[in-house]
């Protein structure tokens, strides 16, 4: 009898073994199956996102701003010798670019077979008057004398300034020359809009082996040379300490792109001197009307 009951509670005890392992092994199963389908839902979520076109980030492009530009100098500006000089290549170039819509060009006096042909460039102008006394050159005019008055009759957004080579070619108070120049730069400012800006160029070398413009008696070429590249030093520094008081001027260093083989007469640019420098202020006004 005992052995009955030992038996029995034997096979009991087995039977409630099993069952605990089976217990144990539907519930891996069951979590195995969640996770799995847990993975394979964020696998297909990411399926999914991958799969969806991506959105279009490009931007359409920016209508070109309206300008008018005021050419402003002596007689490289006005065009010596070649009629329109610079202004000719620039408003062409500005024409087959589809930009002369843009571009209005601005002044009292009209000259070159372009577009527009209007500027304030004035041939034998320095940046103030010069007296006979006081010039191995003769008298001249100076920019500063009519500057208030032409600003306002043009009303540029943008002024394109270059000045300064006849105060060299009279040997003017070349110590004082930036403040001369400073004064200009002030008043030009001053008249621009809150967008406007002004370009200041350095000025082209001269070669002083030509005489025609150049007095072999007050001018070596090593002394010309000096000049030139000591006032073109002047105009930086003047555009980066205005930059510094935070108004709207830039340098345009004209003087880069032009050699003594770029001359037609020492002082004034050849035709093809004439053209770099008008290539020269396509890219600086394409820049500025489509920033």
């Amino acid at each position: 009898m005992k052995r009955m009951l030992a038996l029995l509670a034997a096979v009991t005890l087995l039977l409630a073994s099993c069952a605990s392992k089976n217990d144990s092994s539907s519930e891996n199963s069951s979590d195995g199956g969640a996770a799995n389908n847990s993975a394979g839902t964020e696998s297909s979520s990411e399926a999914e996102s991958s799969s969806e076109p991506e959105s279009s980030s490009e931007e359409e492009p920016k209508e070109p701003r309206s300008v008018k530009v005021m050419p402003y100098g002596d007689s490289i500006t006005d065009g010596f010798w070649l009629e329109g000089g610079y202004r000719v290549t620039l408003c062409n170039m500005l024409e087959e670019n589809g930009l002369s819509q843009y571009v209005d060009m601005v002044g009292r006096k009209n000259s070159g077979d372009c577009y527009d042909g209007d500027h304030n460039g004035y041939t034998a102008f320095a940046i103030d008057r010069i007296l006979p006394a006081d010039s191995v050159t003769g008298s001249r005019s100076g920019l500063l004398m009519q500057a208030d008055k032409l600003l306002e009759e043009s009303q540029p957004d943008v002024v394109l300034l270059q000045i300064g080579t006849n105060d060299i070619l009279s040997l003017y108070d070349l110590e004082h020359i930036g403040d001369r120049l400073e004064t200009l730069v002030d008043k030009v400012l001053a008249a621009l809009p809150e967008d406007g800006m002004l370009f200041l160029a350095t000025i082209t070398c001269m070669d002083a082996t030509d005489n025609t413009y150049i007095p072999a008696e007050y001018f070596t070429v090593e002394d010309m040379d000096k000049y030139v590249d000591d006032y073109n030093q002047v105009i930086k520094d003047l555009v980066e300490k205005k930059k510094s008081e935070g108004k709207n001027i830039e340098l345009a260093d004209v003087g880069s792109v032009i050699t003594k083989e770029d001359l037609y007469d020492g002082v004034h640019p050849s035709e093809e001197g004439y053209k770099k420098i008008g290539e020269f202020w396509y890219d600086i006004i394409k820049d500025f009307i489509e920033q």
